[in-house]
């Protein structure tokens, strides 16, 4: 994304969009959410059926579906987005959701197995971050996952 594109790169900062790549933190929220769950499985395994019914939405999608502020410059933004910068973000997304369709599979397979299958949380928090890197343009994974923590923390007092 140019500037050229968005003259405002302060206005996309302030929307939490990162105007290098034109996406948003946001997103994460769709991934952090069932991730949050999966991690309580060994305390919580009535959530096991919440988890295998989640399903991956795009990202314009999660955007329109959203309380956020500025859906529409997200959107928009998205529209714009670098081809590279898509693939990389989509790659990220795809590899996140094949872990999680993993846990689905196995839940479905073992329910009474759901406090191990709990330990397949972190590695799915580890390609949120991934995701969130290209959405950051590449930040360092720590920060990434406080970011990651952060934006689950958020999205519950939505």
């Amino acid at each position: 994304m140019s500037p050229a594109v968005y003259p405002d790169p302060n206005r996309l900062r302030a929307a939490n969009i990162n105007p290098a790549t034109g996406l948003a933190t946001d997103y994460l929220n769709h991934y952090n959410e069932v991730a949050m769950l999966i991690a309580t499985l060994a305390d919580m395994p009535e959530m096991s059926d919440v988890i295998r019914d989640w399903r991956p939405v795009g990202y314009p999608t999660h955007f329109r579906r959203s309380g956020f502020g500025e859906k529409g410059l997200a959107i928009a933004a998205w529209v714009l987005a670098g081809r590279e910068v898509k693939r990389q973000f989509r790659v990220a997304c795809e590899d996140v959701e094949s872990s999680i369709s993993a846990v689905q599979h196995r839940l479905s397979l073992a329910p009474d197995r759901a406090a191990e299958i709990a330990a397949e949380a972190g590695s799915i928090f580890e390609g949120i971050a991934r995701v969130g890197g290209v959405i950051n343009g590449g930040k360092a994974a720590p920060l990434l996952q406080q970011s990651a923590a952060q934006d689950l923390v958020d999205s519950l007092f939505d």
